[in-house]
C-alpha cells in the first residue's frame, strides 16, 4: 500500500470513528430524553405545563434516536476498507449518498415533530401561553430550515467536503429543488393568507405547516432527482 492510499485509508477510519462515536453519543442523549419525557408524563399525568414539557423531550429525543441510529450503523466498527473506495471518486460517491439520505430521513423526523405541534398551537391559540408549546411549535419549523440548509450545502459538513460535494449536477438539482421550495412557499402563504381574512386564527395555524412543507419540499425534490440522476448513470 502506497502512501496516498494509506492516508485514505486512515482518512475513511477517522471518518467512521466520527461517525460512530457521533451516532451514539446523540442514541444515549435520545434515550434519556425519550425515557425522562415518558417517564415524568407517566408519574405526573398528561395534562398541563408539565405535560407538555415531557412531550417535548420525548419528541426531541425520539428525533435524536433516529438521527443516531443512521449515524452510527454508518460507521459501525468492523467493517471492511476498500482501497480503491477510499479514493476521491468513492467519497465523493458516499458523501453526496449520505447527503441525500438526510434529505429523506430529516422530513420524517419534521412529520412527527408536526403531530404535537399541531396539538401545542391549538393550545397557544386557545391562550395556554406556556414555554413548552412553543418549543413544541418551533421544533418542525427549525427543521424545515435545517433541510434547505443541507440542500444549499451551508452544513458543515458541506463546507469542510466542498471539493468533494459541489459539482455542475448538483447545483442543477439544487436549483430544480429551490424553484420548488419557492412554488411551495408562496402557495402556502397565499393559502395561509386567505385562510387568515376569513378565519385569523387558521392563518396563524396554517403557516407553521407552509413552512414546514417548504422546507420538506426542497429536501425530498433534491433526493429524488439525485436518486433519478443515479439511475441515468
Amino acid at each position: 500500500m502506497n502512501k496516498d492510499e494509506n492516508a485514505a485509508v486512515m482518512r475513511v477510519q477517522s471518518s467512521r470513528r466520527r461517525y460512530w462515536w457521533g451516532g451514539v453519543a446523540m442514541l444515549v442523549i435520545g434515550a434519556a430524553a425519550l425515557a425522562g419525557g415518558a417517564g415524568f408524563a407517566l408519574m405526573q399525568g398528561t395534562e398541563g405545563d408539565q405535560a407538555t414539557t415531557a412531550g417535548v423531550a420525548a419528541g426531541f429525543g425520539f428525533g435524536l434516536m433516529l438521527i443516531g441510529a443512521m449515524m452510527a450503523w454508518c460507521g459501525r466498527p468492523g467493517q471492511p476498507i476498500d482501497v480503491a473506495e477510499s479514493r476521491d471518486g468513492a467519497r465523493r460517491e458516499k458523501l453526496q449518498r449520505g447527503r441525500t439520505q438526510q434529505l429523506v430521513l430529516y422530513p420524517l423526523v419534521l412529520l412527527l415533530f408536526m403531530a404535537q405541534a399541531h396539538l401545542a398551537m391549538q393550545r397557544v391559540l386557545g391562550g395556554d401561553h406556556n414555554l413548552g408549546a412553543y418549543v413544541q411549535i418551533l421544533l418542525p419549523v427549525l427543521y424545515g430550515w435545517l433541510i434547505p440548509v443541507l440542500v444549499m450545502g451551508w452544513d458543515w459538513n458541506a463546507q469542510k467536503n466542498r471539493r468533494l460535494m459541489e459539482d455542475e449536477l448538483t447545483q442543477v438539482l439544487r436549483a430544480r429543488s429551490m424553484i420548488l421550495a419557492f412554488v411551495v412557499l408562496m402557495g402556502g402563504v397565499t393559502l395561509a393568507l386567505g385562510l387568515g381574512l376569513w378565519r385569523a386564527d387558521y392563518g396563524v395555524l396554517a403557516l407553521p405547516y407552509v413552512l414546514a412543507l417548504g422546507g420538506a419540499s426542497a429536501g425530498l425534490r433534491f433526493a429524488w432527482l439525485d436518486r433519478e440522476a443515479g439511475r441515468d448513470g
